[in-house]
Parts: structure tokens; C-alpha cells; sequence
């Protein structure tokens, strides 16, 4: 029986994707270009406040005490690794390509095959980056700013999303085919 991390291949491969994208704005692009080194200056520090936050409002999703999270190697590898998917993003913002579509969907699948992950959790992951962001930038986080993150990240969550439902869609046909 099948529905294993392997079958996320499959997922990306799906014609159900839509293939259209966020379009930014030149004005955009450069706000949260402008706002973007203010947040990478630590990227570290900025990641664990984000996942964090994650913990801090989904307890059931982090087993570990937050100073033994912060030294843990896992940890900081997650944290760098979604760092560096921001930093890629803000620098190709305005040559998005279906590779990092690709790699986005791929993410919400693999998140799918995590034991007890709900979909919900995206909406908890993206209301602390919210949280952390405006934390950090401070007094430069008027509302045009919020308004241009606030995009970017419904950007990475709809493939992210689409991911996640994509890969339990696949398994409900696989079901679906082995009962018949």
C-alpha cells in the first residue's frame, strides 16, 4: 500500500496544479526588498523566533523545552533551511519559475506525511510570521509592508497547501484503486 513520501513525486506531476502565479508589483518587490535585510541580518535568530511562536501557540506540535530546542541540530537545520527558502524567494521575486513551485508543493506533501500534521497548522505557521515580522521591522512595518508580506506569504502557502491537499488526494485514489 502505497501514500509513503515517495508518492509526492506523483503529486507534482498532477494537471490539477494551476499554473498561473502572484503577480508583485515593481513597488512590491521593492518594499519587501527593502525591508528583507532587516530580517536576514540574523536569519537564525528571526527562523527560531518564527517556530517558536509555532510552539508556543500549537504546543502538541514540539516535544522538546525551548533552550534544548534552540541547541538542537535538527532544529537548526529547519530553521535555516526555511530561511534561506525566504531569501530565495525575495531575490527571484520577479523571475518566479515552476521549479520552486515544484519544490513548494513537494514541502506541503512531505508535511502531509507527518503523523498528526492537520492543514491548519499552515494558518498557525503564517500568523507567526506575521507576529515575528512585525516584531522585527519595527516601526517600518506599516501597513503597505504588512500588505506586501502578507502576499508573499499567501504566495508560499497556496503551493505549500495545494501540496499537502494534493498528496491526500492522491492517496484517497490509490485507496479508491486498490479496493477495485
Amino acid at each position: 500500500m502505497g501514500c509513503d513520501a515517495s508518492k509526492s513525486t506523483d503529486v507534482i506531476e498532477n494537471e490539477e496544479i494551476e499554473s498561473d502565479t502572484f503577480d508583485f508589483t515593481d513597488t512590491q518587490i521593492d518594499t519587501i526588498r527593502s525591508t528583507w535585510p532587516i530580517l536576514a541580518c540574523d536569519m537564525a535568530d528571526i527562523g527560531s523566533k518564527v517556530f517558536l511562536k509555532i510552539f508556543i501557540d500549537e504546543p502538541k506540535l514540539n516535544d522538546f523545552e525551548e533552550n534544548e530546542l534552540l541547541k538542537h541540530p535538527p532544529f537548526i537545520d529547519h530553521v535555516t533551511r526555511f530561511m534561506q527558502i525566504i531569501d530565495y524567494l525575495v531575490e527571484n521575486l520577479d523571475q518566479q519559475n515552476s521549479d520552486f513551485h515544484q519544490a513548494l508543493l513537494m514541502l506541503g506533501a512531505k508535511h502531509a506525511t507527518f503523523p498528526g500534521f492537520q492543514v491548519s497548522y499552515f494558518t498557525v505557521f503564517n500568523k507567526a510570521l506575521m507576529e515575528v515580522w512585525e516584531s522585527a521591522i519595527g516601526e517600518e512595518f506599516i501597513p503597505e509592508v504588512q500588505q506586501c508580506w502578507t502576499q508573499l506569504f499567501a504566495y508560499i502557502m497556496r503551493y505549500i497547501v495545494q501540496g499537502y491537499d494534493l498528496y491526500f488526494s492522491e492517496c484517497q485514489d490509490e485507496i479508491i484503486e486498490n479496493k477495485t
